[in-house]
């Protein structure tokens, strides 16, 4: 949960252990005895969301709730299974969880429930899960429970209110509600808080008494979250940004070397192909001078099929020392290397 949820959630939840509890319970046969500040020591420590000692009909126990703005990316029933176990060990009593969603579009799929049994071990595990947005919304503000207030806009509106109207109603019974205006202030700005899931902030700061937003130190809290999120949300976009941008460069770069690269192969590639191109006809030129064009002629397709420059050049230099053109065909057909001692080649 981003940290402005998390401490707007933490403020009420604590500030009203009792109305929260009850809310959650379902009835008010429930007194919190204490607030316990629990952190759940793992690799990166978890400081869960609410946890209260509490009495609960005819026992103690361990009251546990766990806030998600949206669904958990970790199966729900493996982190309650975590919380569960450790809290246990830690209280030796009996620990009841509770998971509140906050998103109209979170939980759809908890079950609430995770349970195996095989080999003769058995494990239960039974959560309740309490969806804001399945909560007749009406019936809390008609209870002015104040510590509940800040999360009615993500509640059920009564049929034929649109959202709009919805919202100023949420505000208007903090406006009402009784308690001082320091709490007032509070209670607004964590309704600004929950309200921004699904609301446009700018509306919600428009509708807000004024003055609210710049006077509430809550609110001057929340803000420096937000500008701190927005500043690492800027700072990773900047970065994904420049690797992208940094990508296109290098792309564009390697095109060019690879255009430079290429050029520079290609002229060796070309000279090589001018060259053998060159002795070739060079070869044929002086042939056809010495002997019958035609029967010169049919020699050209043998000599291309020769990619070995050393060869052509050693033909070229057996050409005008060759008296017959079928003593050069046998050269070209034999490879015999030219007589250093007589400076002849082989004849027929």
């Amino acid at each position: 949960m981003p940290q402005h949820y998390d401490n707007a959630v933490k403020y009420v939840m604590l500030g009203y252990s009792q109305e929260f509890a009850e809310f959650m319970v379902g009835h008010s046969d429930i007194k919190v005895l204490e607030t316990l500040e629990t952190e759940q020591p793992t690799i990166k420590t978890h400081q869960n969301d609410s946890t209260l000692k509490v009495q609960l009909r005819n026992e103690i126990a361990i009251f546990h709730t766990e806030v998600q703005t949206d669904d958990s990316r970790k199966p729900m029933w493996s982190r309650l299974a975590g919380y569960n176990g450790f809290l246990i060990q830690q209280h030796e009593i009996p620990v009841y969880c509770n998971v509140l969603y906050l998103h109209p579009n979170a939980g759809k799929n908890d079950k609430g429930y995770y349970a195996y049994k095989g080999l003769g071990y058995e494990y239960v595990l039974r959560y309740k899960v309490i969806r804001l947005i399945e909560i007749e919304g009406q019936t809390i503000l008609e209870k002015q429970m104040p510590g509940l207030l800040p999360f009615t806009p993500l509640m059920k509106p009564p049929e034929g209110i649109d959202a709009n109207r919805w919202l100023e109603k949420c505000i208007d019974a903090i406006a009402l509600a009784s308690t001082d205006q320091n709490t007032k202030e509070i209670l607004f700005a964590a309704l600004g808080v929950f309200g921004s899931l699904v609301y446009d902030s700018q509306m919600i700061i428009q509708r807000l008494p004024e003055g609210i937003m710049r006077e509430s130190p809550f609110i001057q809290y929340c803000l420096e979250l937000y500008a701190e999120e927005y500043k690492q949300k800027a700072y990773t976009d900047g970065v994904e940004q420049g690797k992208a941008e940094g990508l296109e460069q290098g792309k564009a770069e390697g095109l060019e070397q690879g255009k430079a690269e290429g050029l520079e192969q290609g002229k060796v590639e070309g000279l090589e192909q001018g060259e053998k191109k060159g002795t070739i006809q060079s070869i044929i030129a002086l042939l056809e001078m010495q002997f019958k064009p035609d029967a010169v002629k049919v020699l050209e397709p043998t000599l291309q099929r020769i990619d070995d420059m050393q060869r052509l050049r050693e033909l070229l230099l057996v050409v005008p020392r060759v008296d017959s053109l079928e003593g050069f065909m046998q050269y070209l057909s034999n490879g015999n290397a030219i007589e250093s001692e007589n400076g002849g080649i082989p004849h027929s």
